[in-house]
């Protein structure tokens, strides 16, 4: 689990009355969902690119409450006829060729960063609760039976939906360009389905 953000705006000073802040970046994510179809002749792309952007509000120089929204994460799976095993807990097989794809909405999130005071350097990190829906669809010139129920993939069938929230947590560097502004490079990891997301960011930051 992780941080959907990684990234993290350096905080105001004492003397500098803005409190609230908008964040907006993207981030570089490798996604472990699939990695359960991994076997001869499949083919993974599990890293993929993402935006976001939050507000923040600074209750003090070392403590804010973050909300915000990120653009949800995709990725696939090429999978070769007589491919089977188990997915989820439930069993799968491929006739002719099948592409799965596990296709995130825009998740949003809100939590609290806690932040270092220092000139123009700063370090942060931030833990929170995010918000996440799932769908898994099959493409392609074959079918998938997945559950004993068979899908296919010439009408890209959905088969399996879930939703939920998890934790996610966060590491960053901030630099300050001026009293309102900064760059910000962060870690980031969080968990959708029970599967790992993690990566890194780069956002810029303005406080007004």
């Amino acid at each position: 689990m992780v941080s959907l953000i990684s990234t993290i705006p350096l905080t105001v000073s004492a003397d500098d009355p803005s409190k609230t802040y908008f964040d907006v970046g993207m981030a570089y994510v490798t996604d472990e969902r699939l990695d359960a179809l991994k076997g001869n002749g499949v083919t993974i792309e599990d890293n993929d690119t993402i935006g976001y952007g939050l507000l923040g509000y600074n209750f003090s120089p070392n403590l804010s409450f973050e909300s915000g929204v990120l653009s949800g994460v995709d990725v696939t799976a090429s999978l070769p006829t007589g491919d089977s095993g188990t997915l989820y807990g439930k069993a799968y097989s491929v006739s002719g060729t099948v592409t799965v794809e596990a296709k995130t909405g825009s998740p949003f999130f809100f939590g609290l960063k806690f932040s270092g005071e220092s000139d123009p350097l700063g370090i942060n990190i931030k833990a929170g609760q995010l918000f996440w829906d799932v769908d898994y669809i099959a493409t392609g010139s074959g079918t998938i039976t997945y559950g004993g129920t068979v899908y296919n993939g010439s009408s890209s069938a959905k088969f399996k939906t879930v939703d939920g929230n998890d934790l996610y947590f966060g590491i960053g560097m901030s630099y300050a360009l001026s009293n309102n502004l900064s760059i910000d490079l962060g870690l980031i990891s969080y968990e959708i389905d029970n599967s790992d997301i993690s990566g890194y960011s780069l956002s810029w930051v303005r406080n007004f």
